[in-house]
């Protein structure tokens, strides 16, 4: 039966000389991906060179950012419609942080940041756990990050769920307590030091994990020795609307 209209351009593939049309078929398309791998590093390439901000430069920045939200003024430098064709191009944030999910603490806010400005991991209770520390190891290695903050907050919902987790047994959904699991030493100090157990949740989580970051993650530890990164933990205050350095 001849090949149907829609067929016809195709009906040569079933011919002796197939075998061969399939070794073509396969060399053309080891050729286009030769010719990807070429293309990809171009690409990926950013028109923007890493920042040259030292980490203390970096954090005074965050901080100035920080001042300028509760001043209620401006934010310098171009506006996000004219960085967007700038961005196009790629990135180079000046620091990364890894804030909490909460929507009332979101770091562009909170630092009066531009688009491009800073990279940011979210989840809740700013947790290093495996998405957010390869987050920030490609923000320090593949971006030049110099600084990286691990942002807590007041009246942190995670923070009082571990709290009520490690003072007895609760019926949770199973992503949510694994969620909360890696928060337990955190609540546990704070219940063992006295004084308000959430507050104090949310203050030893944020050491706990800018420990994690420099001992689960080799990348950020190198980093930070060479002191090209710094990491530092920080405390927002949800009635001052002002973010505290946590020593």
């Amino acid at each position: 039966m001849p090949p149907c209209a829609c067929c016809a351009p195709f009906a040569h593939r079933a011919t002796p000389s197939a075998g061969r049309g399939r070794r073509s078929f396969v060399a053309a398309l080891a050729g286009l991906a030769a010719g990807a791998a070429l293309v990809r590093p171009a690409r990926a390439t950013s028109a923007m060179p890493p920042t040259s901000l030292t980490p203390d430069q970096a954090l005074e920045r965050l901080m100035q950012g920080n001042q300028r939200f509760l001043a209620q003024m401006a934010q310098p430098g171009p506006s996000n419609l004219e960085r967007r064709a700038i961005l196009a191009t790629g990135q180079a944030p000046f620091a990364a942080v890894l804030g909490c999910a909460d929507s009332r603490a979101a770091p562009e806010v909170l630092f009066q940041a531009g688009l491009g400005d800073i990279f940011v991991a979210r989840n809740a209770g700013n947790l290093a756990d495996t998405g957010a520390i390869g987050s920030l190891e490609y923000a320090v290695s593949n971006l030049g990050v110099p600084l990286i903050m691990v942002l807590g907050h007041a009246h942190c919902g995670a923070a009082g769920a571990a709290v009520a987790l490690a003072q007895q047994p609760l019926a949770l959904p199973a992503h949510l307590r694994d969620m909360l699991l890696p928060m337990l030493p955190a609540a546990l100090a704070a219940l063992r030091a006295g004084g308000d157990p959430v507050e104090g949740t949310v203050r030893a989580n944020v050491a706990l994990n800018v420990t994690r970051l420099l001992t689960e993650s080799p990348v950020l530890a190198a980093a930070a020795t060479a002191e090209r990164l710094k990491i530092v933990g920080a405390y927002y205050d949800l009635d001052t609307q002002q973010v505290m350095p946590i020593a």
